[in-house]
């Protein structure tokens, strides 16, 4: 019993590490992104989502999957792919390659569908729901969690990783409310999906190539 209950500290202590790199590794993207310019390019941000779409297409994601990769609504990816035709040749490619090669929605999940469901739990989705932007049902949800215990045990870390995120969460909104404080972030608007007429306008006095988005 000792053993067992030791051994299992042991999965949960490994599970919570792998969770908090996951996080760590965001941090450090938002980091760099800031050293190399202090104003975010949109155009930029954009091209690095749409990587990351095109990533988890090449790794079997279908197109919800490929928007939660992204970080953007499945919404705003489909609008992506009626306006910009490169990038939507490069996701039919994608998915071809990764149907070459048996990666096919539904079938065993990749690294890519494990961080991609670990991740949607982390930020609240159910665990089925999470499973679901990989192809995944809920019974074949429950059986590899079930049958895997280490995919169990970093299933529940997620979990455990969201109740902490929400509390964060709360935390920070009572701060706010606190200091009623209103915070700006400066991006500039060159985004090549992005209408010439949705510019600012430097002659009605608008702010010309940057633009303060309210957070």
């Amino acid at each position: 019993m000792q053993d067992k209950a030791r051994h299992q500290a042991q999965q949960d202590e490994w599970a919570d590490g792998v969770l908090a790199w996951m996080s760590s590794q965001e941090e450090v993207d938002q980091a760099l992104r800031e050293a190399l310019r202090r104003s975010p390019s949109q155009r930029e941000e954009t091209l690095a989502r749409m990587a990351d779409a095109l990533r988890g297409a090449a790794q079997g994601l279908t197109i919800p999957g490929c928007a939660a990769a992204a970080g953007v609504p499945e919404r705003t990816l489909r609008e992506w792919l009626d306006i910009d035709a490169s990038f939507a040749g490069a996701l039919r490619a994608a998915h071809a390659l990764a149907e070459a090669h048996g990666l096919r929605p539904g079938s065993a999940p990749t690294p890519a569908a494990l961080q991609l469901i670990l991740n949607a739990i982390r930020k609240g989705a159910t665990g089925p729901a999470a499973a679901s932007l990989v192809g995944i049902s809920i019974r074949g949800f429950n059986r590899l969690r079930t049958e895997v215990p280490p995919v169990a045990a970093l299933i529940a870390a997620a979990q455990r990783a969201r109740t902490a995120r929400a509390g964060a969460g709360r935390r920070r909104r009572r701060l706010g409310a606190t200091a009623r404080r209103t915070e700006y972030r400066i991006v500039q608007l060159d985004d090549p999906i992005l209408s010439p007429c949705s510019q600012p306008d430097d002659s009605a006095g608008g702010l010309g190539e940057n633009t303060a988005r309210r957070d």
